[in-house]
């Protein structure tokens, strides 16, 4: 059997993921990636709507450490990734479930040097749709936690620096480009 794509039909009481072919499997990722992002955005809204938007980024922020670190032990062990340089980083957030939410160019220019270009970014494209000026700060305030976060798990010499970020590219045709030594 070349594989269902999709679950039109019949119930198939022991169904699993066995049964679809490679196409439906690779867009199912794909739109868990999306779900992946959207959940987050959901949570960090209503945390924003009920308790201000001080104590949602400082959850959010809390909740994206542990989530991190989550990620990056289990995607180094399943896909065998070693190294403590910005290799080992690149290959983990290729990997990742929200870096696959970005139109990235990877530039690894050595082992422990690296940049990365963000061509497309849902979450910017959120926040300027928003309207609440948000996208003035997030990239700054937000991303380079997030960024210290990753690199830490690999080397603590590691560090991230934003060579081009919002609002300075709202418009242009990069949303952001991060420089990543150790």
């Amino acid at each position: 059997m070349d594989g269902l794509k999709n679950y039109q039909g019949e119930f198939l009481p022991d169904m699993n993921w066995n049964v679809f072919d490679r196409e439906t499997l690779v867009n199912t990722l794909e739109l868990y990636r999306k779900m992946f992002l959207a959940i987050d955005g959901f949570w960090f809204l209503g945390i924003k709507d009920q308790f201000g938007e001080d104590v949602a980024m400082d959850r959010d922020l809390w909740a994206w450490k542990k989530y991190m670190r989550y990620e990056m032990k289990h995607l180094t062990k399943m896909f065998n990734i070693t190294g403590n340089d910005v290799k080992a980083l690149f290959k983990t957030m290729q990997l990742s479930s929200w870096v696959g939410n970005l139109d990235v160019e990877w530039d690894l220019k050595e082992a422990n040097h690296g940049v990365m270009r963000v061509f497309r970014c849902s979450t910017l494209e959120a926040l300027v749709k928003e309207g609440k000026g948000r996208e003035m700060y997030f990239c700054s305030k937000i991303e380079q936690q997030m960024f210290d976060m990753q690199t830490e798990y690999f080397n603590p010499e590691m560090h991230a620096r934003p060579l081009q970020i919002p609002p300075e590219t709202i418009g242009g045709p990069i949303c952001c480009e991060w420089e990543i030594v150790c």
